[in-house]
């Protein structure tokens, strides 16, 4: 068929055609701008208009009707604050930091009041939509907290950031908005557009830590993914860029060959902190933040402790985040978490900090064996190891580890210590039980396949030690009873020599006396479980006056010249009083560790260092 059609209903044709092909790609547009603009329940906003004040500035919008849940049965909604962060089991109350609440609907004030510690209630009546606004007191520089001045920003999600317990599972959005003189902002999530992020829930919200200003951005691709690393510091850092570089991948490379699987992570942050005076780190799920000195570049064994807190945290990506203790996980952050198992979930990461470290040829095998042998030796020569259990220190880490006083070196031993110890000793019998075939690294493998993986749970205790005993082939109930539950010494010398390595202990200071008391300007701030001091009666806070009537001003020399088994003469002002006690000096029990390899079983030690 032959159509004809003339030149005036060609233009229309043709303007018609241009008329829906623009419309098409109108609508297209539109369409793509609304699937990126997704509606959130919760959109946080995070400002800080005056930073010399240290006040973050939080406003949340809050769109009922594009949650999951409905509130038509209820007349209020709760606003809650965390008390504690995750990896930091300590109750710190941020909730004391809180000012001027307020709650809007339409410009409209709501009725608002605070019914506990932590918790503001909302009278919704008919609303849809709230505007919550709050001000945030940020001044206290560690890992666990928030701080803010002048010269940079760090958000703690669990110090700033409420919930709404219903709704805790929902996905919201965060938009920051830095100060002026602020430009650049670090955070482990994905983004919207300029400054504004997705979460995927609460949980992950409280687990990316945010660090605004004017850090240095250094990026690194390792395992696949891209890794970025935030320095602040108030003053310019000094380092040899492609040596960092190099060193962290070399690091975070060697830590992913414990799992060997494909890597958990889309990206990874570092935000790290250079200021004097400052230490230690904290895990999260997809990046950490860690402090350290602003002259860590140029001192060698600084740095090689700095790559070993590296290390330690990039190691928690896997070892707790992912492969936890049931205990840890779902979190209620209004109360504690006890756990038994923190000796894992700290203590193994501690000994894997040193093995990544060795394997990563940043130390080699002597400095790694040193290493464990000071570990030992911390605990063999900490009285409290005789007291609390590698399980009774996780559990009570909330109220004993974060809250030591003067006793403690007497009464509590470090999870993480004992727990470094302990990793190192069954990765000893299940070398030794396989004849070399299997290690710890195994245990870690089975647990994450089969309860990250294909379950995603945390495991039990009882989880735990059956997943040693199926990779070791053997029975451990009793080495769990006697040495993770209970106190008993561990034999080192049986389990190290039957893998190639050669434990000797000798006492560190022969025929040395102990006055067995920590003094400071004089006064006691120590006394320690075993020695003279402790058995008759030097007390804490005690001002010693003189020793066998003479006055020193050091403490190493109230005894100096004396020999062990002498009795000395010392007196004491306490508590408006002179006292004279006799102490008698006992030899220093403290011990010196020394670990060798030998010949004997080269499969075995290999394996403990493969």
């Amino acid at each position: 068929m032959i159509i004809q059609i003339n030149y005036s209903m060609k233009i229309k044709t043709k303007s018609f055609c241009i008329l829906i092909l623009f419309v098409i790609i109108n609508f297209l547009t539109i369409t793509l701008v609304h699937s990126q603009m997704k509606n959130y329940c919760i959109t946080y906003q995070l400002s800080m208009p005056n930073p010399n004040t240290h006040y973050f500035e939080v406003e949340m919008d809050v769109d009922l009707l594009n949650s999951t849940y409905t509130f038509q049965n209820t007349s209020f909604i709760d606003f809650k604050l965390p008390v504690w962060t995750p990896g930091s089991y300590l109750i710190r109350e941020y909730a004391k930091n809180i000012e001027g609440f307020a709650a809007f609907s339409d410009n409209n004030i709501l009725k608002s009041s605070k019914i506990d510690k932590n918790t503001w209630r909302i009278i919704k009546e008919k609303n849809t939509s709230l505007r919550i606004k709050y001000k945030v007191y940020a001044y206290e520089l560690t890992v666990r907290t928030s701080f803010l001045d002048d010269s940079h920003g760090y958000a703690n999600g669990a110090s700033v950031f409420m919930y709404i317990p219903q709704l805790m599972n929902e996905k919201y959005a965060l938009q920051i908005i830095p100060h002026a003189s602020f430009e650049k902002v670090s955070l482990a999530l994905p983004l919207i557009s300029k400054n504004k992020y997705e979460v995927e829930n609460y949980d992950l919200l409280v687990d990316s830590p945010i660090e605004i200003g004017n850090q240095e951005i250094i990026e690194f691709e390792a395992m696949g993914i891209k890794h970025t690393i935030a320095n602040y510091s108030m003053d310019k850092l000094v380092y040899d860029k492609n040596k960092l570089i190099e060193d962290y991948k070399r690091v975070v490379t060697a830590a992913s060959t414990v799992i060997g699987d494909k890597h958990p992570c889309k990206e990874y942050l570092f935000i790290i902190h250079h200021l004097p005076g400052i230490g230690g780190g904290l895990e999260h799920l997809n990046s950490t933040s860690c402090q350290t000195s602003p002259d860590v570049y140029q001192n060698v064994e600084k740095y090689i402790s700095f790559l070993g807190l590296i290390a330690h945290e990039y190691f928690h990506l896997w070892n707790v985040k992912r492969i936890r203790p049931k205990a840890l996980g779902p979190f209620d952050y209004e109360k504690e978490n006890y756990c038994n198992m923190l000796w894992v979930s700290e203590g193994f990461t501690s000994f894997y900090q040193e093995d990544i470290l060795r394997r990563a040829g940043i130390i080699d095998e002597s400095s790694f064996l040193r290493r464990c042998s000071i570990k030992i030796g911390t605990i063999e020569n900490s009285p409290g190891n005789k007291v609390q259990s590698a399980t009774e220190a996780s559990w009570d880490a909330w109220i004993k580890f974060y809250r030591p006083n003067e006793n403690s070196n007497n009464s509590t031993i470090s999870y993480y210590t004992k727990g470094g110890v302990l990793a190192i000793v069954l990765n000893c019998i299940i070398i030794d039980a396989t004849n070399g075939q299997k290690s710890l690294d195994d245990v870690f493998k089975l647990i994450w396949n089969t309860h990250y993986l294909n379950e995603n749970r945390g495991f039990t205790d009882d989880e735990f030690l059956k997943a040693c005993e199926k990779v070791a082939g053997i029975d451990l109930k009793t080495f769990f009873e006697d040495h993770i539950y209970g106190t008993k010494t561990i034999d080192y010398k049986n389990y190290f020599n039957k893998i190639g390595i050669n434990y000797t202990s000798e006492i560190a200071n022969k025929n040395t006396p102990w006055f067995g008391a920590q003094i400071k300007n004089r006064i006691v701030d120590r006394v320690e479980k075993g020695s003279g001091s402790y058995e008759n009666g030097i007390n804490v806070n005690d001002e010693i006056i003189s020793i066998n009537e003479k006055i020193y001003n050091e403490p190493d020399d109230f005894i100096k010249n004396k020999k062990v088994g002498e009795k000395i003469k010392v007196k004491v002002f306490r508590s408006g009083k002179v006292l004279d006690y006799s102490i008698l000096l006992v030899q220093n029990p403290n011990i010196r560790i020394e670990l060798k390899p030998n010949e004997t079983n080269l499969i075995k030690y290999k394996r403990f260092m493969h």
